[in-house]
């Protein structure tokens, strides 16, 4: 499943600082209480890639396989969607709002009684979903698919890049501010009208992207690579670790999480990074 000594986490969901979930290669959820992790291991055995909540009891975890792991605050679940294509990650409004996405442009939409196909107009792997609303919302994936979703199909878009550069995270300020990231250092940001590449400073492969405005934007990626907007530029940023980072995502500007290879899980405070990674004996 994984080669270091702990597994290599895929994404994490903060709900508090006592309340945060991760999941990884592994397959088993893991939970923070605020002072110790705790895995909460399923049937499942698969890798978990991604994870959506709507709150701490309605959170859905997806992986390989087509894998659908949900609790419903009191136990986790396997659900049965009918799909068995690997899925990357998920992506909501509400408890009757929700899309699962992965291998192949595989889509599936929840409307809170059962699962629902949509035809996301391309067979490339998708990797990022975001919306401020159901009628407004972007999906990026590999080979530089693009797709704007308005709330009742996929449609096709110009792509945002050559099909050297995949795209791997996307997230917005609001409707007209949308970025997102991907190999090769990529960054880009749609103001409403275009899509414009913006200047990173690096070539690493950039997985995620998360902010709470225009001007407080943190983009992560292989080789501990971590970037930071301020609204003028993209600056490096120390994370104090050399693992690689997979996802980032947080409450506050002073409330900042990212999860990693090897167990990596860090907390921003607003000063510095804070060390919370999983246990050497989970």
């Amino acid at each position: 499943m994984f080669t270091g000594a702990k597994p290599d986490l895929m994404d994490i969901w903060p709900f508090r600082r006592d309340s945060l979930y991760v999941v990884g290669k592994d397959g088993i959820p893991q939970h923070w209480d605020g002072e110790y992790w705790t895995p909460v291991r399923t049937d499942n055995t698969n890798p978990l890639m991604g994870l959506w909540a709507s709150d701490e009891n309605n959170i859905y975890a997806v992986g390989i396989g087509g894998i659908v792991l949900h609790f419903n605050g009191k136990e986790w679940v396997q659900v049965d969607t009918g799909n068995y294509d690997s899925l990357n990650s998920a992506f909501g409004f509400a408890q009757d709002s929700m899309f699962i996405f992965g291998v192949g442009g595989r889509v599936l939409f929840w409307n809170g009684e059962n699962w629902e196909y949509r035809e996301p107009n391309t067979i490339h792997d998708l990797f990022g979903f975001w919306g401020d609303d159901i009628t407004r919302m972007h999906a990026v994936g590999g080979e530089g698919i693009y797709r704007f979703y308005d709330g009742k199909e996929f449609k096709r878009k110009e792509e945002l890049t050559d099909e050297t550069v995949s795209l791997y995270g996307v997230w917005g300020a609001g409707p007209n501010s949308v970025y997102t990231v991907g190999s090769h250092g990529t960054i880009l940001h749609f103001n409403g009208e275009e899509w414009q590449k913006m200047d990173s400073g690096t070539e690493e492969y950039l997985l995620s992207v998360w902010g709470t405005s225009d001007t407080n934007i943190w983009a992560a990626g292989d080789e501990a690579t971590l970037l930071h907007f301020d609204g003028q530029k993209w600056s490096p940023a120390d994370p104090g670790t050399d693992q690689y980072l997979t996802k980032i995502r947080g409450l506050a500007e002073d409330h900042v999480y990212i999860c990693g290879e090897n167990g990596t899980v860090l907390r921003w405070d607003g000063n510095r990074w804070h060390d919370m990674a999983l246990p050497d004996q989970y």
